[in-house]
């Protein structure tokens, strides 16, 4: 594993956690599986859990949300795939069920069996970044993604009066509302 893309990866994600680790060791395979590397232009990555594996993910591959080549489909897997938008072949990589068999700390933190310390975090990721391929389930797949390029127009809220793209309004009537201003916002505006 390259040092550079496993510090980067620590540097986005805080530490080398357990999650970091597999996500790179998946993303070091699923590269190799498809013949091509980090950058990529027509690379997508989907993540199947919001959590560390997406950082490590982006990391490695080049693949993130702001070039719209990153997805997370929180399925709660151990899983990504990476996919060519032109061909939409891609590989998708997962921990076997019995992965947990691979060391005690796997299975503490795979069974969620209890909290790994952070010394016990460090000593799963070291070995995680050079798993055997025999622990995964590498499947070549057909992927239905391409890459998210927001391309419509620009226009006003008529609440707000905030610009959005044409394509993310909300309608009534003859009038257009961004998301926020028909109530499915994620946040409230304090008074």
């Amino acid at each position: 594993m390259d040092k550079k893309i496993v510090n980067l990866a620590v540097e986005l994600h805080g530490h080398l956690a357990p999650g970091i680790a597999l996500g790179l060791r998946m993303s070091e395979l699923a590269l190799s599986r498809l013949n091509t590397k980090k950058g990529d232009k027509y690379l997508i990555g989907i993540s199947e859990t919001a959590r560390c594996l997406a950082d490590a993910m982006q990391a490695a591959t080049g693949c993130t949300l702001g070039h719209g080549s990153a997805f997370v489909e929180d399925y709660g897997k151990l899983a990504l795939t990476l996919g060519d938008v032109r061909t939409k072949k891609g590989v998708r990589i997962a921990l076997k069920d019995d992965a947990n068999k691979h060391s005690m700390l796997m299975n503490k933190w795979m069974m969620r069996l209890g909290k790994l310390s952070h010394e016990e975090e460090e000593e799963l990721g070291m070995q995680l970044l050079d798993m055997e391929e025999k622990h995964f389930l590498i499947q070549d797949v057909e992927t239905n993604r391409g890459q998210n390029f927001e391309k419509s127009g620009i226009v006003p809220c008529k609440k707000c009066g905030e610009l959005i793209p044409e394509s993310l309004t909300e309608r009534k009537g003859p009038e257009i509302f961004c998301k926020s201003c028909t109530g499915s916002a994620y946040y409230r505006v304090e008074p």
